[in-house]
């Protein structure tokens, strides 16, 4: 990372700062965001994304995956995002999720050993991506500590961990329809 990235990251203290930054990241006015190689911004296929991206880390909701859906000769995707909130932006993300038809996943960070995973991912009939699985304290102790100040982590930690997922294989409008809605 940088060093203006890093004093950037070490100077985020709460879930709105550590959304700030991943949105400017999105948007590629800062190069690095924690648990990415330094340099390294958003996947190609992120690229139309950005937008409600952006305005939904704004918003609150910090996400930390995501993809669009989608269907390339044997390779298929659903809509999937992952991230942090806070108990408001729970709600938030809830009720506008709520009659959506969409799979939703939440969970705090804790120690156990435990998966709610959803494949979101298919390569040529083999499940390639999964995404429903909560973070442990130590997972986001080693992604976030050594780039942001201890506040920002126990926020990471405190929050809720939601992963919205479109059931319908390829469909890559209908999560980012309800994702945009968070930023009204």
């Amino acid at each position: 990372m940088s060093a203006q990235d890093a004093v950037l990251w070490r100077g985020a203290r709460t879930l709105a700062d550590l959304g700030e930054l991943t949105a400017r990241w999105l948007e590629g006015t800062i190069g690095s965001v924690p648990g990415t190689m330094p340099g390294y911004g958003p996947d190609e296929e992120t690229g139309p994304l950005v937008p409600v991206l952006a305005a939904a880390n704004r918003a609150g909701f910090v996400t930390n995956f995501s993809q669009p859906g989608e269907d390339d000769s044997g390779w298929v995707q659903r809509a999937a995002v992952y991230g942090f909130a806070d108990a408001p932006t729970f709600r938030a993300i809830t009720a506008a999720a709520s009659d959506a038809d969409l799979i939703i996943t939440a969970a705090r960070a804790n120690g156990a050993n435990w998966s709610t995973r959803v494949v979101v991912t298919v390569d040529n009939g083999r499940e390639n991506t999964w995404v429903g699985d909560a973070w442990s304290r130590e997972e986001i102790q080693e992604c976030y500590g050594d780039c942001c100040d201890p506040a920002a982590v126990e926020a990471l930690c405190r929050a809720w961990q939601v992963t919205l997922i479109d059931p319908q294989w390829a469909r890559n409008d209908h999560l980012w329809a309800v994702l945009r809605t968070l930023d009204r």
